[in-house]
This record gives structure tokens, C-alpha cells and sequence, in this order.
């Protein structure tokens, strides 16, 4: 039986055919399931009574107030006892995503791949200037000129930036001055600076979690 979701199915008839199912493949090889034969007896019996109970309604005949309400308390109460073992058999790596699947769960146990900072850089491209401002463009090192688009598991771009009137070949002397998430991007010269002086540029990528690429290419601006 698909796992759907949420993995146990709202409607009552698709519900009871799920906790069959459920039981029967428990019932039939408990240890398939990291579960001992006492855990599928349980099962078992909780899940008939819910059956019984839900049969009675499904009747016209039947279907009292008395036996509705009885269901519904069946219902509540073996929902309870069945979600632990579904979650445990979920999370258990020692059960094959085939037999999860098979009762009717959505498997848990995938290893999550890390965000690790990327290998390549941004590459800083100037696209216009006016008075006080640059504007910057960024791509990836990795991809075309035209692409825009940032590595995977980055979140942002960290830039760089300071006046200096001999050439600053060490990028990790750049002050921080901005965090960009899109490209093109407007820097903005602070207050009190010099058109004329010369400005250098750099940036990496950085994740999520704050882990940075390395740095791009150091690039040279005159401001106005």
C-alpha cells in the first residue's frame, strides 16, 4: 500500500483499509519491521477493535448513535496506539524504504546531503557609475557571463569594499560593507568620501549557515 499523505488517510473507509493492511504485514513477520511477535498481537487487536466498531457504522441498520459514538472513540483511541509504532518503523534504518512504504509510511531515514560552501567564486563586473554610487553586477565563476543565478546552498553575497591609495592585493583587508542578494547590486561610497579616489572591490558567496566561498577577483573603481 502507497504511502499517501498525511500517511494515515482522514477518510474512515481509506483509514481502515490502511490499519489492515498495517496489521496484516505486521502480523505476518514482526522482525521485518524491528518489532517482536507481542507488539503485532497488540496491533492486532487494537486495530479489531477499531474494525468492529467501524463495521457497525457502515450499516444503516446499525449505525445507532450509541455505535457512532463508540467509534469514534475507537477511532481516537487507536489512532493513538498505532502512531508510536508507525513513527519507530519510520525512523528505524534497520527497515528497507520498500517495507515502509509497503505498510502504508513515508520513509525518514534518507541521509540528508550538507550545504557545504562552494568551491567556485563570484566574479564582480561594473555596470555603471554615478555620483556616490557604483553599480555592480555578480555571476558565479563556474557559469556563463549571462547567468545570474548563485551556486546551490548560497544564500547571499558578502561584499567588500575600501578607498585606498596604494593597491591592496590581499582581499582579506577589504572591510565588509554589504550583504546582496540579487544582482545587479547599488553600493552607495559613505559619507565624506573623495570622488576621484580609487575604491577596491571584493566578495564571496556565503551560505545559510555563514560558511563563505572564496573570494572573487579583486576589482579597481574611481569613484565619482
Amino acid at each position: 500500500m502507497p504511502a499517501l499523505a498525511p500517511y494515515i488517510p482522514t477518510k474512515e473507509s481509506l483509514m481502515n483499509n490502511w490499519l489492515t493492511n498495517f496489521s496484516t504485514l505486521i502480523s505476518a513477520n514482526p522482525s521485518m519491521y524491528g518489532l517482536v511477535a507481542a507488539d503485532a498481537t497488540a496491533i492486532a487487536a487494537q486495530v479489531a477493535v477499531w474494525t468492529a466498531a467501524y463495521t457497525l457504522c457502515t450499516s444503516p441498520t446499525t449505525k445507532t448513535a450509541a455505535n457512532v459514538s463508540a467509534k469514534n472513540t475507537a477511532k481516537v483511541n487507536t489512532l493513538a496506539f498505532i502512531r508510536p509504532y508507525a513513527q519507530q518503523i519510520a525512523n528505524n534504518v534497520g527497515v528497507t524504504s520498500a517495507n515502509k512504504i509497503a505498510l502504508g509510511l513515508n520513509p525518514k531515514t534518507s541521509t540528508p546531503t550538507p550545504i557545504t560552501p562552494p568551491n567556485s567564486n563570484p566574479v564582480l563586473s561594473i555596470l555603471s557609475m554615478q555620483p556616490g554610487v557604483v553599480n555592480l553586477t555578480y555571476r558565479d565563476s563556474l557559469t556563463s557571463p549571462s547567468s545570474k543565478a548563485k551556486p546551490y546552498g548560497v544564500r547571499s553575497l558578502q561584499l567588500y569594499g575600501m578607498a585606498s591609495t596604494t593597491p591592496i592585493t590581499n582581499p582579506a583587508l577589504i572591510a565588509q560593507c554589504g550583504i546582496f542578494t540579487k544582482s545587479p547590486l547599488q553600493f552607495t561610497y559613505p559619507s565624506g568620501y573623495t570622488p576621484g579616489s580609487t575604491w577596491y572591490f571584493v566578495a564571496r558567496w556565503a551560505t545559510q549557515k555563514g560558511q563563505t566561498s572564496p573570494y572573487s577577483p579583486i576589482i579597481q573603481v574611481v569613484a565619482t
